[in-house]
């Protein structure tokens, strides 16, 4: 049978009240301590009953005290209500905390019940944006849960104020901090926290941001809410250090290794220069098939827009790439390249670099402190690292975004691109001696 106790908490605010508390439980796997929303004073209150003191004159405190505990017993009925009419597997602290926002605020513009985390949900379902997309959109979700359970009050939308969004920042520049204390152990007990005990980039957290914000927008759009914080609520900029890059010198380099003592480096190795020949995503390299080559051309649409305006990236392939084609033709199925997991590969090219002496280092934005640092370009070698070197080496060509954006996947206008490539000084010597040229003629 289902029970809720209440106690008070030991703590007292400026007015010198205390919190009510409530322990919470349906059955032995759902035992929850939650807030009540509900103050008093600590000498009005019974710990032996766990009920408020009222006192018998008629006085406004009277009056006031008869209300909480009015409130305290309609607290406790909708608790145990709850609990006799949902599914145990859906009950979780955060519920319980939901409900008891919910017997407070009865009147929620978003629709009963519904918190920030489940109007993400909705804001998947109704956006037509990928996969990739949309597991963001629930990763989000899930961090907003999280945050919900840690400050103990759930979110909800037509509520929310600039400084919950503060608060969800701090957060989420803190979480690493609690992923493995007891206290929060509910928390993380269905997560994967091996990522999770990583400090966060700050760029992590502007995307983050940058998600919630567009629910948000949506919401408002879709008259679920009246207005959004984020009116009031600025979302920094994400921080870029140059853009780096192998040059065609390095990449030749890497192609001609003697890794034949190392087979699968070697396998590894052609697929990371093919990728240099054509400049696609990782997530799309693994799914390329024989069939998206026709005539000495590559094409594909990338999974990435697939949900959104997708279109048809044609690359032609040159004499190198072709010949890694040639050289797998036998591979069984329809892959085109026996490619391995996205993780697995990365580990695979820090080894190559290594062996093919590409150690020169380079400058890099540390993610979380956003000061420069020089790491060797072993120790970054990634499969986003080809996709560079695809763009970087091209755009010193031709510079023309359209042309090398056309082959890359990045739509026109794409202010991603910018972080693919870099204008270095012979670049722009070129440019400025179209000047001097121009004043001969």
């Amino acid at each position: 049978m289902a029970t809720v106790s209440p106690s008070l908490s030991s703590k007292s605010d400026a007015r010198g009240l205390s919190e009510i508390l409530l322990r919470f439980s349906g059955d032995r796997s759902h035992v929850y301590r939650v807030k009540s929303g509900i103050f008093v004073d600590p000498a009005r209150w019974d710990p032996r009953s766990g009920r408020i003191i009222i006192p018998r004159i008629k006085t406004p405190e009277q009056l006031r005290l008869q209300k909480n505990q009015a409130d305290l017993d309609g607290l406790v009925a909708r608790l145990l209500d709850y609990w006799a009419k949902a599914d145990p597997s859906t009950v979780t602290r955060i519920s319980v905390q939901r409900q008891v926002y919910i017997y407070h605020n009865p009147a929620l513009v978003a629709g009963p019940g519904e918190s920030v985390s489940d109007l993400m949900a909705r804001y998947e379902e109704a956006s037509d944006v990928s996969e990739r997309r949309k597991k963001k959109y629930r990763s989000v979700a899930a961090q907003l849960r999280r945050f919900e359970g840690w400050r103990g009050v759930p979110l909800f939308p037509a509520d929310m104020t600039a400084e919950d969004l503060r608060d969800f920042e701090r957060f989420l520049l803190d979480e690493h901090r609690f992923v493995d204390q007891k206290r929060w152990a509910s928390l993380y007990a269905d997560e994967d926290v091996a990522q999770l005990r990583h400090p966060r980039g700050k760029n992590t957290i502007v995307t983050i941001m940058a998600v919630l914000r567009g629910c948000l927008h949506w919401a408002q759009r879709e008259r679920i809410i009246e207005k959004t914080p984020f009116d009031t609520f600025r979302v920094g900029a994400a921080v870029y250090g140059t853009p780096y890059y192998i040059t065609i010198e390095e990449r030749d380099r890497i192609a001609g290794c003697n890794l034949n003592r190392h087979e699968a480096l070697r396998i590894q190795r052609d697929i990371f220069v093919f990728q240099c020949l054509v400049g696609c995503r990782v997530g799309d390299l693994v799914n390329l098939k024989k069939d998206d080559v026709a005539g000495g051309i590559l094409q594909y649409v990338p999974h990435k827009t697939k949900g959104g305006s997708p279109h048809v990236v044609r690359v032609p392939l040159v004499k190198g790439a072709l010949e890694i084609i040639d050289r797998y033709k036998s591979l069984e199925g329809d892959r085109l390249l026996p490619c391995i997991s996205p993780q697995k590969y990365n580990d695979a090219l820090k080894r190559i670099f290594l062996a093919a002496g590409i150690t020169r280092k380079v400058s890099v934005i540390n993610p979380v402190t956003r000061e420069e640092e020089k790491i060797p370009l072993n120790l970054l070698a990634s499969s986003h690292l080809a996709r560079r070197t695809f763009v970087g080496n091209l755009y010193r060509q031709v510079k023309d975004p359209a042309i090398v954006g056309a082959m890359s996947g990045h739509v026109e206008g794409s202010r991603a691109f910018a972080r693919y490539r870099a204008i270095d000084d012979e670049m722009k010597r070129e440019v400025v001696g179209l000047l001097e040229h121009g004043a001969d003629t």
